[in-house]
């Protein structure tokens, strides 16, 4: 009777233990299948929203096989995110992006957009940059292709805000022009009473990621292509 019980209590703890164990590696293979699926940090415009917001986004990057997890925010703030590593990409930059970034980057092969670069200043005023003088111009902070294409000139306006932000300090008259892409004048409304707007360059805009992903760009141009698809669907309603 003691022998049986004891055969008994053996086999309760062996089982008991055997519970245990496959408890314990259940819960410590969780991490690693989880580990496996890596969601990139990508820089989305701040003015990327509603039915273009960041779930948009995220959803037809999902579609294309890539977990992404969007972060709106200014372009001055997302280059300086690359460049420190707090995002693994940015959906739009110019393509001089590569070599100013400080941080090895690979190009995507879809190409955003392909805007002018316009002057808008008021009418009967300078019809070019060259004929600027003491004209106050606002650009988007960070956006490096304004600042080349001014040069030297001393009345540059570094607004923070971007377009929009712009667009109002100009009707409210402070500041005498402004220097954006066409593609974001147009979202503004195009260009206020009393002023004219003047192309000044072409520009070329990519989505970007960190070269170390450079495995996931084929995903990444599906989504992107995807993500324009919506874009386009948006604005052509609204037109």
């Amino acid at each position: 009777m003691v022998r049986f019980q004891l055969h008994r209590f053996v086999r309760t703890c062996v089982l008991a233990t055997i519970s245990i164990v496959a408890l314990v590696l259940s819960f410590a293979l969780l991490p690693s299948v989880e580990a496996k699926q890596t969601c990139l940090r990508i820089a989305l415009p701040e003015s990327a929203s509603g039915p273009l917001g960041p779930d948009v986004y995220r959803a037809v990057m999902r579609d294309a096989g890539l977990c992404v997890d969007p972060m709106p925010m200014p372009n001055a703030r997302a280059f300086m995110a690359m460049r420190h590593h707090q995002v693994d990409g940015v959906f739009a930059m110019l393509e001089e992006f590569e070599s100013s970034v400080g941080t090895p980057v690979i190009r995507g092969n879809i190409l955003v957009c392909n805007p002018d670069g316009i002057l808008v200043v008021k009418k009967g005023g300078a019809r070019s940059v060259a004929e600027l003088t003491s004209e106050d111009i606002g650009v988007w902070l960070g956006a490096s292709w304004s600042e080349k294409l001014l040069g030297t000139y001393d009345h540059v306006v570094r607004v923070p805000g971007g377009p929009a932000m712009m667009r109002e300090m100009l009707v409210k008259g402070r500041l005498d022009g402004m220097l954006l892409n066409a593609f974001s004048l147009g979202v503004q409304g195009g260009v206020p009473d009393g002023f004219v707007q003047i192309p000044v360059t072409k520009l070329a805009v990519y989505s970007w990621l960190r070269a170390e992903y450079a495995s996931e760009i084929e995903k990444f141009d599906v989504g992107t292509a995807r993500y324009l698809e919506k874009i386009l669907a948006v604005y052509g309603q609204a037109s």
